[in-house]
């Protein structure tokens, strides 16, 4: 099993990129880690660790040969991640898509920013989410979703 996780800021395009590549992958998966069914409420810390652990546990049941998450990762949450791949004999490739803030502060396709989540892309920037040391690629040019997908599948070693 490969677990690709498209790492980045709240617009980056980590949804519509997972989507695609994992349309193209066989036998593949797609996994949105906003899904997560924790309550509204919940602490903002203790959400993220739910959701981390619950990405965990979906890639030690999931009997695929490509899981694609999109979720931005904290360094704990990458060592988490890893592990639960390791448990499974599963290669973790993290692609990190860091598009220059400019563009993902910009309302793109049905995605309306609020000022809250444009606050929380500035921060995500200043805390490391578009460039962890953690990634085997950085991705910080501008593609199609189609494209990009392409361009992923080619560097773990598929081409479609």
């Amino acid at each position: 099993m490969i677990v690709i996780c498209l790492n980045g800021p709240i617009n980056a395009g980590k949804s519509t990129i997972g989507r695609v590549l994992a349309g193209m992958l066989p036998d593949a998966e797609f996994i949105e880690g906003d899904d997560h069914g924790i309550p509204e409420g919940v602490p903002f810390e203790e959400m993220i660790e739910r959701a981390t652990a619950w990405l965990a546990g979906l890639i030690a049941e999931k009997q695929r040969s490509f899981l694609v998450i999109a979720y931005p990762l904290r360094p704990e949450d990458f060592v988490l991640l890893r592990e639960a791949c390791a448990k499974r004999d599963a290669r973790l490739f993290v692609v990190t898509l860091a598009p220059p803030m400019e563009l993902v502060l910009k309302d793109r396709g049905d995605r309306k920013l609020d000022a809250e989540e444009r606050a929380r892309i500035r921060e995500m920037y200043e805390e490391g989410y578009a460039a962890r040391d953690f990634s085997d690629v950085i991705v910080t040019d501008v593609e199609s979703p189609d494209v990009m997908a392409l361009r992923i599948a080619g560097l773990i070693g598929l081409r479609s």
